[in-house]
């Protein structure tokens, strides 16, 4: 994914992908959207804890997920927060140009 023109606060994850992954392994329920589904790390929002993954063999290619770090699954299949895109296109418009509008603001 180097063809995404990062814009604030989001900016590609260069470092410690596998830590996120693991950590979102680690969080997620059997009920959980992304259970069992193969992602990558591939971008962090840098003021909070939301990282973009990308999602391999689905109906949906992305997913923002809010890691809540309380090392364990969480109860909901709700948990962690999870807003999917159909696409890179997706991700941009809905959400990361809108971000960047409210964060330059």
């Amino acid at each position: 994914m180097d063809d995404i023109d990062w814009l604030e606060p989001w900016n590609s994850l260069i470092n410690n992908k596998h830590f996120f992954e693991n950590e979102l392994n680690n969080e997620i329920g059997n009920q959980h959207i992304l259970y069992g589904k193969k992602v990558t790390a591939i971008g962090r929002r840098y003021d909070c804890d939301d990282i973009l993954y990308q999602v391999y063999n689905c109906d949906f290619e992305f997913a923002v997920v809010h890691l809540t770090f309380r090392k364990t699954i969480e109860g909901s299949p709700l948990y962690p927060r999870t807003d999917i895109y159909k696409n890179i296109d997706s991700f941009v418009n809905e959400c990361m140009v809108p971000l960047y509008i409210e964060y330059i603001n």
